[in-house]
């Protein structure tokens, strides 16, 4: 293993470890049987405790897991406190049936939320369901705990979790070397629980990393993703100071930095249309027996009394698992906290989400400091997108007021993402260009960016922003150090390689993980390509190594590719 000034890929000439804050939906939780809880089912300690639950993890003795909400409905179901508590929302739901007029009560389906939920719910110290594991991996991904299989080969469950959330091993092996997993940590956070917690827990695992590296680190880059964002500006607010905080640089990939605005407006319920039209219109056009009795259900219900019996039941989740966890209220911008904060079950709760809040009105300030003390900052977000746009799992915030009227990566404002940064709704552009740094579409001006030569803008990008390979080249170089401002990269042939400020858009989630392997597996087995064939094959990798992205481009080599394939034999 390298040595702080031996073979340094760093800029500065000794190393650092790249730490991933990942998002709200990559950290993941693990649920065990209670067999686990009893005092003798370990040597020393408990279930939490790393030394006990690395290696169930490893081998895969676990129930259930999940990343934001749990997968062990069936099995709460079965719990007599679960049925007790449906019971009233059962007589809820039949008496607005027959009276065609809401009868279900917000408290009874709280009530009943967090008995169904239990794996989200937290006390008002933090602490949660201790059958619940968050793994923290305290090492680097070279050391991930692993299996020997019968065959001979390893397994890491925890390294396949890692690289399905963040592929990077590719792009990283490239700057870092074939020993580039002895610089890649993962902080791995449990998306409810308080923001004390939360950076106590990372300064702890910092401080324990940099103790224990091999590679001569005394600092950290942060990566955060998404909601990993707002857990480094809470950390970095706990502990501005350099000394204290061990962090080099920080490199933002579409973060969270002032909130989402689109889900606000969906935990306060602010909709473009009534929910019982909303649900009419999806049901529309699906076909099966399911589908049939739900939208005949509609109709017996009555638009208004399905409406109120809707908005309760939303009403009643998100007070019991949202507004229960500090850490998820920060999903809340600074400028509509005070209309939302109401909504908090527990004044515990409300003390450590105002203290964030208080926080972020300082932001900018603060990241200046730590840019006078030697910090650098990188900011890499997607634009050009509303809200709910080609989104997946987040296609129900196009149903939210302004859905339409925004600039994002479908689930956070651009705004947010590159705080400081101004935008109009995609599709138009600011009618006074003077005095702006505008995008080749007009809508986004970055003058205004906390660090406006230091953002990158990837236009038409969702915010799965890590199935964009450029986008990881961008942070990776940006890492370590050889990319800090956009006049380092902005020219063709740069020796720090070239990334436009405002770039286009790629995913390569089904190019990497289905067909790639595929054509790997094809040849592996003896098949041969055309030369036709071995073109195409050659332009997929030069489109993945380039760094200006055109989404229409490279969308159709990538279908050509498919077609290929799929036209090969046993394929």
């Amino acid at each position: 293993m390298s040595q702080a000034g031996e073979n340094c890929v760093f800029a500065e000439g000794e190393n650092s470890l790249i730490v991933f804050v990942t998002g709200i939906g990559q950290s993941f939780s693990y649920l065990f049987g209670d067999e686990y809880l009893s005092p003798c089912a370990f040597a020393s300690g408990t279930l939490q405790d790393y030394e006990n639950y690395a290696p169930l993890i490893a081998e895969g003795k676990f129930e259930k897991t999940w990343n934001l909400f749990p997968s062990d409905f069936a099995a709460r179901m079965r719990q007599k406190k679960t049925r007790r508590a449906l019971a009233p929302v059962l007589r809820g739901v039949l008496g607005s049936l027959m009276l065609r007029k809401n009868r279900l009560k917000s408290t009874d389906v709280r009530a009943f939320a967090k008995e169904l939920f239990a794996g989200c719910v937290i006390d008002e110290n933090g602490d949660g369901d201790p059958r619940v594991v968050t793994p923290r991996y305290a090492l680097p991904l070279s050391r991930y705990p692993y299996i020997t299989r019968p065959d001979g080969s390893s397994f890491s469950r925890a390294k396949e979790r890692f690289y399905s959330c963040v592929p990077c091993a590719d792009v990283s092996r490239r700057f870092l070397g074939d020993s580039f997993e002895d610089y890649l940590y993962c902080f791995n956070y449990k998306p409810y629980s308080t923001f004390s917690r939360t950076t106590r827990e990372l300064h702890e695992f910092i401080g324990r990393i940099l103790d224990e590296n091999e590679v001569g680190a005394k600092e950290v880059v942060l990566i955060p993703m998404s909601m990993g964002a707002s857990v480094v500006d809470a950390y970095l607010a706990r502990y501005p100071d350099r000394r204290d905080n061990h962090v080099r640089r920080v490199v933002s990939v579409v973060g969270c930095h002032r909130g989402s605005d689109a889900l606000y407006r969906l935990v306060t319920q602010q909709f473009l249309r009534k929910p019982a039209v909303m649900l009419r219109d999806a049901l529309n056009g699906k076909k099966g027996i399911g589908a049939a009795a739900a939208r005949a259900g509609l109709r017996l219900f009555g638009e208004k009394a399905l409406d109120g019996l809707l908005y309760t039941a939303l009403d009643g989740v998100i007070r019991e698992v949202i507004f229960d966890a500090p850490t998820l209220m920060c999903l809340i911008p600074e400028d509509r906290y005070a209309e939302a904060r109401e909504m908090a079950v527990s004044g515990a709760v409300l003390a450590d989400a105002d203290e964030f809040q208080r926080a972020r009105l300082t932001l900018r300030d603060r990241l200046n400091d730590l840019s006078a003390q030697g910090v650098t900052f990188g900011f890499i977000a997607g634009y050009g997108l509303p809200f709910g746009a080609d989104a997946g799992d987040f296609e129900m915030l196009g149903w939210v007021r302004g859905a339409d009227n925004t600039n994002s990566d479908g689930v956070i404002q651009i705004e947010s993402t590159v705080p400081g940064a101004a935008s109009v709704p995609c599709g138009e552009r600011f009618g006074d260009a003077g005095g702006r740094r505008l995008s080749p579409d007009g809508s986004v001006d970055i003058s205004g960016a906390f660090f406006p030569d230091s953002s990158w803008l990837f236009q038409g990008q969702q915010h799965e922003l890590e199935y964009n390979e450029t986008a990881l080249s961008l942070a990776l170089r940006l890492a370590l150090g050889r990319i800090k401002t956009v006049s380092d990269c902005d020219e063709p042939g740069s020796e720090n390689g070239y990334y436009p400020q405002f770039n286009g858009s790629r995913d390569v989630k089904t190019l990497v993980r289905r067909d790639l392997p595929r054509l790997e597996k094809y040849l592996a087995g003896g098949g041969t390509l055309t030369p036709e064939q071995q073109k195409l094959y050659d332009e997929v990798r030069a489109m993945r190594l380039s760094t200006v992205n055109d989404r229409g481009r490279d969308d159709a080599l990538m279908k050509r590719f498919t077609e290929t394939l799929d036209a090969c034999p046993a394929q």
